[in-house]
């Protein structure tokens, strides 16, 4: 091989692995997205903590309660079962979330304001699946 070729070929070898590195290397420094950026997130676990709030204040597990909600229960039942008025249930369901929206708040998932506002939805009638799972059927 002719020297001016393979001080060519080196050349080109060279650039071509600098421009494969780089890329690597702009990859690493863009960040991928975190909790606070996907906007869903904050979300479901919001959605989460509150599911397993009305579980453990009606004395069952999660599963459990997702299972009773696919069959076509609804959670003013399963409440009313165990005694308790919407009420009670909301005033219960407050208490036992604030700690887990609270842990939320403090690891950054959640602002406090969302957490404000969760709790007031909750203490003013709104609790998720009162009145069942409703889906909607696709068109």
């Amino acid at each position: 091989m002719n020297p001016f070729a393979a001080v060519a070929v080196k050349t080109v070898g060279a650039a071509g692995a600098a421009a494969v590195l780089s890329l690597g290397v702009v990859q690493a420094a863009s960040p991928s997205p975190s909790p606070a950026t996907d906007h869903r997130s904050d979300r479901r676990s919001v959605v989460r903590a509150v599911f397993d709030s009305e579980a453990d204040v009606l004395g069952i597990a999660p599963k459990t309660l997702r299972e009773d909600l696919r069959k076509g229960q609804n959670v003013s039942d399963l409440a009313k079962d165990k005694g308790m008025t919407k009420e009670q249930f909301a005033s219960s369901l407050v208490a036992n979330v604030k700690p887990r929206l609270a842990a939320l708040v403090d690891h950054k998932v959640i602002t406090q304001v969302q957490a404000d506002k969760v709790i007031g939805r909750i203490s003013n009638g709104h609790i998720p699946f009162w009145d069942g799972l409703h889906r909607t059927t696709p068109k």
